[in-house]
């Protein structure tokens, strides 16, 4: 398995390179940052002020992969899925593509001081989680499970940043 960063442009490079490390940490496979994922605006909802993650996915979609590889797109703008406020990031299992937002995992979106270890290890378990979906995994109910849905911060900062027990041996490589 390759696993592919693709970080817009304007992401801070020291953040997606730390990302990068514990992302292989986790998997221990190769993992490349391509820094080209730009065109975003057409999934821009001006009623929701949001954009569309399912809209990035397939957008990220349409760039020429390799056998085996796990792509994710990073971006630090607002996401939606229809019927929810807003997502951290989302995956689609059969292009094993996924997108995640740094938007909400930052402490100045809640008004609070920048913490950039604490950003770093929120989108590190996001990532994970939306990786672990393109690998085959469902949500699980161990809210200390990385595949634990975050349905608010206060879930992605209680669980880990590793596969449970019950998870781990359901990987689909």
């Amino acid at each position: 398995m390759n696993i592919t960063l693709r970080p817009s442009n304007n992401l801070n490079e020291e953040t997606v390179r730390r990302i990068k490390v514990q992302v292989e940490n986790v998997f221990h496979c190769p993992t490349a940052i391509i820094k080209d994922f730009n065109h975003l605006s057409h999934a821009y909802n001006i009623q929701r002020k949001q954009y569309l993650a399912s809209k990035l996915i397939k957008s990220l979609i349409g760039n020429t992969k390799v056998k085996n590889e796990k792509v994710i797109g990073i971006v630090d703008v607002d996401l939606y899925s229809p019927h929810l406020n807003f997502v951290f990031g989302e995956a689609d299992y059969f292009s094993s593509t996924a997108i995640m937002s740094l938007y909400r995992l930052r402490q100045e979106y809640y008004g609070q001081p920048a913490d950039e270890d604490l950003l770093i290890a929120r989108a590190c378990k996001e990532i994970i989680h939306e990786l672990g979906h393109t690998l085959g995994l469902q949500h699980c109910s161990n809210p200390e499970c990385v595949m634990y849905f975050s349905n608010a911060l206060a879930d992605t900062d209680r669980k880990e940043s590793y596969f449970c027990e019950n998870c781990r041996p359901k990987f689909r490589i």
